[in-house]
């Protein structure tokens, strides 16, 4: 049986690629739906981000394009990082977009975005184990952004709720 072809870090990158291009659907979707201007402005905000994530990951790709990840058995790390991809973050533009046509208030929009943080620093956490220590830096700058991002939503969502705290829109828990 000819044995499957190992992990490249290259597919790994096009994966981060996938989630940033699902969180800018999502987070345009949010800016044109946001009827408050803070939102907007932080959902503007988010969108620009992804874009400068995605620019990152593609400047990390080329040098990878050759680069297998080691592995236990063939498939091993695709697998995984694929189960991380469709288990938790958006696994492609368009969810991003049905995400956000979904939610009904900003204080959901916010809890879909954190969400979506989260899962990403998630992935990229494992990202980072597998890629070379130069590329390793530039995953740790985006996961510290993304953890940075986490801090403005919630700040944004604290100011909402001082504003117009109103019965049924607060997120589920």
């Amino acid at each position: 049986m000819p044995s499957q072809p190992m992990f490249r870090a290259s597919e790994m990158l096009q994966m981060a690629i996938e989630i940033e291009r699902a969180g800018l659907a999502f987070y345009e979707a949010c800016v044109r739906a946001a009827r408050d201007e803070q939102a907007s402005e932080v959902f503007q905000f988010m969108a620009g981000e992804e874009k400068r994530h995605i620019e990152i990951f593609r400047r990390m790709e080329e040098p990878l394009a050759h680069y297998e990840l080691p592995e236990t058995y063939p498939g091993e790390l695709q697998a995984y990082m694929r189960a991380l991809i469709q288990e938790r973050v958006f696994a492609k533009p368009e969810t991003g977009a049905q995400r956000a046509a979904a939610v009904e208030n900003p204080f959901q929009a916010i809890a879909v975005a954190i969400g979506f943080e989260k899962d990403s620093i998630l992935f990229y956490s494992a990202m980072k184990q597998l890629v070379r220590q130069s590329e390793g830096e530039a995953v740790d700058q985006v996961i510290s952004e993304e953890q940075g991002h986490i801090r403005r939503l919630v700040e944004l969502r604290i100011t909402l709720e001082k504003e117009s705290p109103s019965p049924g829109t607060d997120p589920p828990d």
